[in-house]
């Protein structure tokens, strides 16, 4: 596996754990404002590795 594979992998990995939380932060009391926080620190990473060149990004091609 390369170490973009890599990259790719841990990237969906993460992705799936921050909507498990904002599954679990949506059944308590206030957990909106921490859903909303979840998917700004997603974004913040996604854009991140978007921009790796060979990590599946735009600026990869």
């Amino acid at each position: 596996m390369g170490m973009f594979d890599k990259v790719n992998e841990m990237k969906e990995k993460a992705e799936g754990l921050a909507d498990q939380a904002k599954d679990m932060a949506g059944k308590v009391p206030g957990g909106e404002g921490i859903a909303g926080k979840i998917d700004e620190a997603t974004e913040k990473a996604s854009g991140l590795t978007d921009k790796i060149p060979g990590a599946g990004g735009d600026a990869a091609e």
